[in-house]
């Protein structure tokens, strides 16, 4: 009896360590033999504090040994480099807990999470010389295909949320399409399906082996999966490049909130306490200054703002959210000067109102958005205090009924700095604050893979910018080594 009840828990012991090697951090579970009667008691281990330790716990995919020579010049790369480490860390911290998490949850290699590294640094307004956009760099055609709106209010591409699902997806049909191989379908997922598998055909006609590693692939390809391999070599074992992962929290940095229809980027900025720029930052689908009037009807925000905004959302009367009104249209109008005056672009307002030319007769209507962006054009309802002795943000916010968050967001104060007497503090009604352009949205960040031939001069000219910026964009030391297949990051 006393060998049966050994067998058992040695099973018991063995199917949660399984368990525990194919699971997500969250799942993992502790051992620990009790000496007295050989009992195995199995504890919930705690999700680990640091993101790169449970990636590190879920990697999976290895370096073949007859390729680890295939991948010396991107160790080269990063060998050392605690400056492109250190960008590498700073660019997930908003949107790498998301990936990893939902590819977990999906089943997926914790490698695919850890993609938009390579494609795009995680940045949402990354844009290739070809036109991917996003995190994942998805094409127009690509992302229509896989369920991705855009339009003038909206562009999937650049939603986090919605461009993880449509990749994942993506990825998983790829990898179903080439037996289970997830080298081959994250090569198709940059180069294409097609291009992978005339490769495949091509090797097979030689007699030759069918590997990733084998194939004849665009060098932008063939560097894409080492690339992402040697990243995460080095998140495994940091030692070994001689450098330092800085900590990334393993918790959510954002969270997702219902909205009740379409709403003002700026309003919502006031709402959650926050500055225009952080919205944006956190929604980047939405291209205009407002959410999408046919949605999706959701923002990201910050961990621990989501409570304030709720309760100031359903605090406001129904008419202050966007909303559309009829505009009567006056003798000497014409779309040019209205769609100047709302902020709204002529084929947006044609497309609204069923025009099939810009021709429009005074006295008919049309309908235009009215929101709280172009609201501020007219003078809010502002009073200014005299800071007097004894004066602090807290009783200023309490006699005025408004919170102390709003104050300095509407003076651009330093919280920690005490106010000075006859010092001028501006209080606006609820809601209400100074309105200004949207966040400038002008600088964007080009992905350009570099081409034979190419050297970091060559590139600036092209561009219009420095060579010296070039390096530092991209920490480059050594302009000689630059290569084929490399991709450059560039602000324009």
């Amino acid at each position: 009896m006393h060998r049966i009840f050994i067998a058992i828990s040695l099973l018991v012991f063995n199917s949660c360590a399984s368990a525990a090697n194919n699971n997500s951090a969250e799942s993992a579970v502790e051992f620990e033999m009790i000496s007295d009667n050989n009992i195995i008691e199995v504890r919930p281990e705690e999700a680990p504090f640091d993101i790169w330790e449970r990636i590190r716990l879920g990697l999976s995919i290895t370096i073949p040994d007859d390729k680890i020579a295939a991948t010396s010049l991107y160790r080269e790369r990063l060998y050392g480099n605690q400056a492109a480490v250190n960008r590498i860390s700073k660019s997930g911290q908003r949107y790498l807990f998301h990936t990893l998490t939902r590819a977990q949850e999906l089943g997926l290699p914790v490698e695919l999470a850890l993609l938009p590294f390579v494609e795009s640094e995680f940045d949402p307004y990354a844009k290739s010389v070809d036109g991917a956009t996003g995190i994942w760099q998805f094409m127009p055609a690509t992302g229509k295909e896989w369920g991705l709106k855009s339009n003038w209010w909206y562009d999937g591409k650049k939603d986090v949320l919605a461009s993880t699902e449509a990749a994942l997806q993506f990825l998983t049909y790829l990898n179903e399409k080439f037996d289970g191989d997830w080298l081959l379908a994250m090569a198709a997922y940059n180069t294409g399906p097609t291009r992978v598998n005339r490769a495949i055909r091509k090797n097979k006609r030689e007699d030759k082996p069918i590997r990733f590693w084998d194939l004849d692939l665009p060098k932008e390809t063939t560097a894409y999966v080492p690339k992402l391999l040697v990243l995460c070599e080095l998140i495994k074992n940091p030692k070994a490049f001689d450098v330092n992962l800085p900590s990334i929290a393993n918790r959510p940095y954002f969270e997702r909130v219902k909205i009740p229809g379409q709403l003002d980027l700026m309003q919502a900025a006031d709402l959650a306490g926050l500055k225009p720029e952080t919205i944006y930052e956190l929604n980047p689908g939405f291209n205009q200054w407002a959410t999408d009037p046919s949605g999706p009807h959701y923002l990201l925000l910050p961990i621990g703002v989501s409570d304030r905004f709720m309760t100031q959302l359903e605090s406001l009367n129904q008419n202050d959210l966007v909303r559309w009104d009829r505009y009567k249209i006056r003798r000497g109008d014409n779309l040019y000067k209205i769609a100047s005056r709302y902020k709204i672009e002529v084929a947006v307002l044609m497309e609204i109102n069923g025009l099939g030319s810009d021709l429009i007769f005074a006295g008919k209507e049309i309908m235009v958005p009215r929101g709280s962006a172009w609201a501020g054009k007219q003078n809010p309802r502002e009073q200014v205090y005299i800071v007097v002795g004894g004066d602090s943000l807290w009783n200023i916010s309490k006699k005025f009924k408004v919170s102390i968050e709003d104050v300095v967001l509407w003076n651009d104060l330093d919280i920690e700095v005490p106010l000075q007497i006859d010092q001028e503090i501006k209080i606006f009604t609820r809601y209400e604050r100074i309105r200004q352009e949207l966040p400038s949205r002008d600088l964007r960040t080009m992905l350009y893979p570099v081409k034979s031939g190419d050297t970091i001069s060559r590139i600036a000219s092209k561009f219009e910018i420095s060579s010296k910026d070039i390096q530092e964009w991209n920490e480059i030391e050594d302009v000689s080594k630059i290569f084929p297949g490399q991709v450059l990051k560039l602000f324009l």
